[in-house]
């Protein structure tokens, strides 16, 4: 737990690893919680006082193709810019569509853990697949057969 705004007031960093299997949703999410995950956070204040973290993370996942089911190594390199705000503070105009700056509420104790978890998992993929996957073929090759020609059968007799 660390002061993300007084990180970024005072201009400092913080950098740290952490197994996978100690990041128990992400641990959930992979095939192989094996490997460790590298982080830093570099605390900016710009010319108009506003306060960021500067995120990086490097790791490499082990994941289930769902195509042929074998394992399936992604690397993952997230470089994200944190707007830092007080709790209930407003997103200021000129950042609500810069979509280079994420808005984050924190507070003065701040789990950065749990912050590089979450964006790990954001990151993850919706359907994870190897790049060479071909997408499965129906076994035997026959045509399939819809399942509304009974009804266009039905409607020619009438």
């Amino acid at each position: 737990m660390i002061d993300l705004r007084a990180l970024a007031r005072d201009g400092r960093h913080v950098e740290g690893e952490i197994p996978v299997a100690r990041l128990e949703r992400l641990a959930d999410s992979v095939s192989d919680p094996v490997g460790s995950v590298w982080f830093r956070f570099d605390g900016v204040r710009d010319d108009d006082g506003k306060l960021f973290a500067d995120l990086m993370i490097r790791t490499e996942l082990t994941l289930q193709c769902q195509r042929c089911l074998d394992a399936l190594r992604l690397p993952c390199v997230i470089h994200n810019r944190l707007l830092l705000l007080r709790p209930g503070e407003e997103i200021p105009e000129d950042d609500l569509e810069n979509d280079e700056v994420d808005a984050l509420e924190v507070e003065p104790r701040t789990d950065v853990l749990a912050l590089v978890e979450d964006e790990l998992l954001l990151a993850l993929p919706l359907v994870p697949r190897h790049e060479a996957c071909e997408a499965p073929v129906k076994a035997g090759g026959d045509e399939e057969i819809s399942p509304f020609a009974v009804l266009r059968n039905l409607r020619g007799k009438a």
